[in-house]
């Protein structure tokens, strides 16, 4: 597992009787999650031995109840408190109370908080930051999901090449979720075979919306029509929302537009992931269609995207029509 973090020392040296989890990334918080009620409880008696709150309308009484609760065959306790909104301010009478309680928390329990976003002005951020550790768990990158997918299937006595975990990663979209899943499925596919082969992930393996997007994308670029059209008239088959399709159209287009301007502009492809909210793989992929075609090209894409929504919304033509005649007329034309 990837090290780095205060959280990882903890997990290997000692957790403390509070946490607070922050950010965005909630899978990579739910893997933190497991991995403090793993670490302390035994999974035999996890029923009685772990609570967890992921409701809005959850208390301060019920989360102090249930952390004043004695362990049950366990030495330990574990209570997660799950995007509850104790860090927001229509719940500070309630945040204030967990806050003078985190100073007379039992040694025998572990209160973890997951949250999207907090408050640093609060007293519970405040009390933990004192008794335990507030950390932000921020969105892996793509090498640090290769190395986890790598080193799980190695200990699976699997063998399989940078490239194809690479590949794996980026099928999976960053769904740390989903990748997970691929993960365990192509394990039991590949039975008492060693060797994974391309051929194996592409059996097993699901693409994501955004990926088939991507592809459909890339075929355009190439003037490969035929192979977009098939794309696109299997998301329609497979009932993939029309409007989720064309929104990722969009999106890709404007990706790739603000990845040639930023990095024309000498920003590092780090940096660019960031301002635009993206993994990185996706910017270097993203500028590697940006070559194939102009500054001026690629303003045209985007505004066709823009006349296919206003045809569509002023109810002249459908989506589904308005997204095909836009991969006829666009590609190989970029």
């Amino acid at each position: 597992m990837i090290m780095g973090l205060e959280i990882d020392n903890d997990l290997k040296n000692g957790l403390k009787s509070c946490y607070l989890l922050y950010g965005e990334d909630s899978v990579r918080r739910k893997i933190y999650e497991d991995r403090i009620k793993k670490k302390l409880v035994d999974e035999a008696s996890e029923l009685m031995n772990v609570s967890v709150f992921n409701d809005a309308k959850t208390t301060a009484g019920q989360i102090i109840e249930a952390a004043e609760t004695f362990p049950f065959l366990s030495d330990r306790r574990v209570v997660i408190v799950r995007e509850c909104g104790f860090f927001t301010e229509n719940k500070k009478t309630e945040s204030d109370i967990l806050a003078e309680y985190m100073a007379s928390v039992p040694d025998y329990v572990c209160i973890v908080f997951s949250e999207i976003k907090t408050d640093k002005r609060f007293k519970l951020y405040k009390a933990i930051s004192k008794k335990g550790l507030c950390e932000e768990i921020k969105p892996f990158d793509e090498k640090d999901i290769v190395d986890i997918v790598g080193r799980k299937l190695t200990k699976n006595k699997l063998k399989i090449s940078k490239a194809l975990c690479v590949q794996m990663v980026r099928n999976a979209g960053a769904n740390f979720e989903l990748l997970s899943s691929d993960t365990d499925k192509l394990i039991a596919y590949m039975g008492d075979r060693q060797d994974v082969t391309a051929e194996d992930i592409n059996a097993v393996c699901t693409k994501t919306l955004e990926v088939k997007v991507f592809d459909m994308i890339n075929a355009m670029i190439d003037g490969r029509t035929e192979k977009a059209l098939e794309i696109y008239r299997n998301l329609l088959i497979y009932n993939e929302p029309v409007q989720r399709v064309f929104a990722l159209i969009r999106r890709q287009f404007e990706i790739i537009l603000n990845s040639k301007s930023m990095s024309e502009s000498g920003l590092p492809n780090a940096d660019i992931a960031k301002r635009l909210g993206v993994m990185q793989f996706a910017v270097t992929s993203a500028l590697r269609q940006a070559n194939k075609f102009s500054y001026p090209m690629l303003v045209k894409a985007l505004n066709s995207c823009i006349e296919v929504d206003y045809n569509a919304r002023s109810g002249g033509t459908k989506l589904e029509i308005e997204i095909e005649r836009l991969i006829i007329t666009r590609a190989g034309t970029m």
